[in-house]
């Protein structure tokens, strides 16, 4: 069931980022919901989940709007592996934590993105990018973030989402 719902996020994620969110732009930027989600799953539940979803809503993401396949996928698994290090040696009930660590995975994720275009040969200038694409975007996500964190904890209080399943022998 876990699985599920986790899927039923993903898909929701994506329908919400490419209809609702445009219209939620401040100045170009919009948050990154995935990186939301990766970040939470990740500080909830650790590495495994996040680099799950990571993986996954990138490559949704990648085969959604075009461009390099895979690309996001490697982003966002990579940020999910390194956010869920830290599952069970940090206290993430207050809202400083998932804030803290979103803003510093999305300002992580446009410096990979940033390399990504250096090394393309993309002519793109590191101040304009950092200070009018990154940083914004990096600002705007951490500032949803406590709504999006508030509820995945709702959804981790339900029994569905702690049950591991057992197999036994008879």
């Amino acid at each position: 069931m876990k699985y599920w719902v986790i899927a039923a996020i993903l898909l929701l994620n994506i329908i919400i980022q490419s209809t609702l969110l445009p219209f939620l732009q401040i100045v170009g930027t919009q948050p990154d919901t995935l990186i939301m989600l990766v970040t939470g799953f990740s500080l909830l539940d650790g590495s495994g989940i996040g680099m799950t979803i990571g993986l996954a809503g990138g490559l949704i993401q990648d085969i959604m709007y075009g461009g390099s396949v895979g690309l996001n996928a490697i982003h966002y698994m990579l940020i999910g592996y390194l956010i869920g290090l830290v599952h069970d040696k940090i206290f993430v009930d207050k809202l400083i934590v998932p804030v803290f660590f979103v803003f510093c995975s999305s300002v992580l994720r446009g410096l990979m993105m940033m390399g990504y275009l250096y090394f393309t040969r993309a002519e793109v200038p590191l101040n304009f990018g950092f200070t009018l694409v990154i940083l914004p975007e990096a600002l705007y996500t951490a500032a949803v973030m406590p709504l999006v964190f508030y509820l995945l904890t709702l959804l981790f209080s339900k029994s569905f989402m702690k049950k591991k399943w057992h197999f036994r022998r008879r």
